[in-house]
């Protein structure tokens, strides 16, 4: 508990205004208050003694409470589904489970425009989770790129960060477009946009194994079954044309609705 306690004090100290309800009584609430007050700390210097506690609690952590899958244990469609119409199903993998624990060269983060990760404290979006996991270098990381174009992340383009205290090695972040009503072939071409640059980002990053989340389909109301087959078809042209560069590409779903609408177009 002493791990967790100092990075909670710490937090509190830089914020003195946020008064404590009630004292979290054992890890798991104290991990979320943790959580919630690095949720909402903005990406501002931070001392060098506490990223030092705050890296050695989390790998810790990570380790203790989280199942870790490596890339090269996930098979692949063509193992998998070998019916499959995908022209690179030896190179592509569907995997259920959480992104957080995937042991990988870049997982990929549905982020927001302004690029610094969710504010929104234990929220249950993959950008807080990330963040929450990664620790607070991340923000600090993001933050710094993002001011080199005005805090302003346009849809489907990408950046890439170190991954910190995931255990993946880096975070390729990207922004979907929103739906409000319809599906325009405009939002369309946005969403596959994603794709795309991710993969050039992992190009230019020698990053040749990749773990995409569905963008988009969350918070942002993208309609899954159309989102999944964007994906697909832009995945799977994208690596045809690449073949000699990539090694693994794998679709992340985490929900049965989500496993089941994959299934269906794979």
């Amino acid at each position: 508990m002493e791990k967790i306690d100092y990075l909670i004090d710490y937090l509190l100290s830089e914020n003195q205004g946020i008064e404590i309800q009630q004292e979290p009584k054992n890890l798991y609430e104290k991990f979320n208050l943790y959580r919630s007050l690095s949720n909402i700390r903005p990406a501002k210097e931070i001392d060098e003694e506490y990223i030092i506690r705050e890296n050695n609690f989390l790998r810790e952590f990570i380790t203790e409470n989280k199942k870790i899958t490596s890339v090269g244990d996930i098979e692949t469609i063509s193992t998998s589904h070998p019916a499959s119409s995908l022209k690179n199903g030896d190179k592509i993998s569907l995997w259920q489970g959480d992104i957080t624990s995937l042991k990988i060269g870049a997982i990929v983060n549905a982020a927001n425009s302004r690029g610094l990760g969710c504010f929104v404290p234990c929220h249950n979006c993959i950008d807080n989770q990330i963040n929450t996991y990664a620790g607070v270098q991340l923000r600090l990381e993001c933050d710094k790129y993002m001011k080199t174009i005005n805090y302003n992340l346009p849809t489907g383009e990408a950046f890439t960060t170190g991954g910190y205290n995931l255990p993946a090695e880096h975070v390729i972040h990207t922004v979907g477009p929103i739906i409000s009503n319809e599906v325009s072939e405009g939002k369309k071409r946005q969403l596959a946009k994603c794709y795309v640059n991710v993969l050039k980002q992992a190009q230019e990053n020698n990053i040749k194994t990749v773990a995409f989340c569905c963008i988009s389909t969350g918070e942002f109301r993208f309609p899954k079954d159309l989102a999944c087959q964007t994906a697909l078809k832009t995945v799977d042209d994208y690596i045809s044309r690449n073949r000699d560069f990539f090694e693994k590409i794998i679709f992340n779903v985490y929900g049965n609705e989500d496993v089941d609408i994959y299934e269906k177009f794979i």
